[in-house]
């Protein structure tokens, strides 16, 4: 909504001073003042497109035999082979709930690894503490937050536990 108002303000302020312009100048050259309206334009319906792929691409939790499928924001969806899991865990840090999920350093390189882009969440659950100067998201390969997603915490780890192998551990610290 922010962007919207903005980049229509902006679009309307750019079109208002420069919108008369000539297309041609005195000295029979092409005016570049008379391109800013499209230019404006375009620019604001390029800066759109993330913040649409953000609202059409909501993060996503699944799980097979195989792996659990995450999509903590809108860019990827990660692969995490059950091999590298080593916890699953819904914590609540500063009265914010979380599905935490900590990755085995190993041999295994098969599915996909986090990078910075898919590691938002964990950056914003590292910067809160829960009072007692404890952080969460050390360990933490990648995590997503539990109220993007339909449910109770319970019913969702116990969904995720049905696909989990006996060596990853399922934890409700919530």
């Amino acid at each position: 909504m922010w962007y919207a108002v903005s980049a229509t303000l902006a679009v309307l302020l750019i079109r208002a001073l420069f919108g008369d312009e000539p297309e041609t100048l005195d000295s029979g050259g092409h005016n570049p003042l008379a391109d800013l309206p499209m230019w404006t334009a375009g620019l604001a319906a390029v800066g759109a497109v993330p913040i649409a792929l953000a609202v059409i691409r909501r993060p996503r939790v699944g799980a097979n035999h195989f792996a659990l499928t995450m999509r903590p924001g809108w860019v990827r969806t990660l692969v995490l082979p059950w091999s590298r899991v080593g916890e699953v865990a819904a914590v609540e840090v500063g009265g914010e709930r979380f599905l935490a999920v900590r990755l085995l350093e190993g041999l295994d390189r098969t599915g996909t690894n986090p990078a910075w882009i898919d590691q938002n969440v964990l950056r914003e659950l590292n910067k809160i503490s829960d009072g007692q100067g404890r952080r969460d998201g050390r360990g933490v390969g990648v995590a997503v937050r539990l109220r993007d997603f339909n449910g109770t915490p319970d019913g969702q780890l116990a969904a995720l536990a049905a696909f989990a192998p006996d060596q990853v551990q399922i934890a409700n610290r919530l």
